[in-house]
């Protein structure tokens, strides 16, 4: 039974990917990283046959000792935790160091990184995020958030220029780090996947929301109009959570049948995950009527947040509202069998607005209640 490690399973993504682990047609010996007793106590109760491991991104040793003893690794947790991706690098790399006989055990290494042997291939499967696609903007003092971009990512014929972009930025040390695993290790079959929008409600056990478009909805309903950062002209794409959640299933599914093809792994194994499109203003615009609909805000309006207020009124306001990132994608659909079936991010706004506006009320009711 292939052994996976994952970590991130109480997380958005990390619960929809256990959710499409669940339904796959493979069996898989699941351990998942938990934070603690709680949320390990949830996990269990959806996922009876996963075994939970309580410690958290900092506990190195932990990270490695289950690395070493997994066939793929999916580290959903985080996008910029390099010291974890250390860890896990680490365990990844020591499989087949405890191999019985210590005569020949070099010789057998070192049969075993030119044939690439399958009993020793490990595959790591590594969340990043769309707002690489951004770094020159986010890096360039000039860009006005905002700002449109005609640049548009190509995860298929275009893989070569994806990663001269990252190269480009350090700061997005873990890609880099990545990149230099799928170059170096021919043993390490690594695969990096950046989700743009993600929206809809997760499946996983604990966290069922997203951020972009919930805040997007909540910041709308507290002022009483549509918001955006600069003219809102600049654009990110999107994709349901269910949608992303098959991607990294489809991944897994490729590893456990034994497929390392250098087209969809390691160097080439770069994937975005763009369905839809749409500028800034257009979403906001959307969320305003949608909530003026509900009755929620008096006007559908949508005002440009002053510059100093952007990340006050919306996390990341500036990057995550302001920037392009756009790319669709094709490498998946290509290469894994794997297509859309969700609703659109148009036809999920008005559910997005009306939980957020019950959130709201019952959080000011919270506040009254505990005050």
């Amino acid at each position: 039974m292939t052994k996976i490690f994952i970590t991130g399973a109480s997380g958005y993504i990390g619960g929809q990917v256990l959710r499409e682990l669940s339904r796959s047609g493979i069996k898989y010996e699941t351990r998942a990283l938990v934070r603690n007793a709680t949320k390990a106590a949830t996990i269990e109760a959806a996922f009876p046959g996963v075994r939970i491991v309580i410690g958290d991104l900092d506990d190195s040793e932990l990270l490695r000792k289950e690395a070493a003893h997994a066939s793929i690794v999916l580290h959903l947790a985080a996008t910029g935790h390099l010291n974890s991706v250390k860890a896990i690098h680490q365990g990844l790399s020591s499989r087949g160091d405890s191999l019985p006989g210590k005569e020949g055990v070099l010789a057998l290494l070192v049969l075993q990184r030119v044939e690439a042997d399958q009993e020793t291939i490990a595959y790591w499967i590594q969340v990043s995020g769309a707002s690489a696609l951004a770094a020159a903007e986010v890096a360039s003092p000039s860009f006005v958030p905002g700002s449109p971009s005609s640049l548009i990512f190509n995860d298929d014929d275009g893989v070569a220029e994806i990663r001269a972009h990252i190269r480009k930025h350090p700061k997005r040390a873990v890609d880099n780090y990545i990149l230099d695993v799928a170059s170096d290790e021919s043993a390490i079959k690594t695969a990096l996947v950046f989700p743009p929008i993600i929206y809809g409600k997760g499946e996983g056990p604990v966290n069922q929301r997203s951020i972009q478009i919930p805040s997007l909805a909540r910041t709308t309903i507290q002022l009483g109009h549509g918001v955006t950062v600069g003219k809102g002209e600049s654009r990110w794409g999107n994709i349901h959570i269910g949608d992303v959640g098959r991607i990294f299933a489809a991944l897994a599914e490729n590893a456990a049948k034994g497929l390392p093809g250098d087209e969809t792994w390691g160097r080439s194994g770069i994937y975005l995950a763009g369905v839809g499109e749409l500028t800034f203003f257009d979403i906001s615009a959307k969320v305003a009527a949608a909530a003026k609909q509900g009755g929620h805000i008096p006007t559908d309006k949508v005002e440009e947040l002053p510059k100093d207020q952007c990340d006050t009124h919306l996390p990341h306001g500036g990057i995550m509202f302001g920037t392009n990132a756009r790319g669709q994608a094709k490498r998946a659909r290509r290469l894994l069998n794997w297509a859309p079936r969700e609703v659109s991010l148009e036809e999920d706004i008005p559910r997005t607005v009306s939980t957020e506006h019950g959130e709201a009320a019952f959080a000011n009711q919270t506040r009254v209640i505990f005050c």
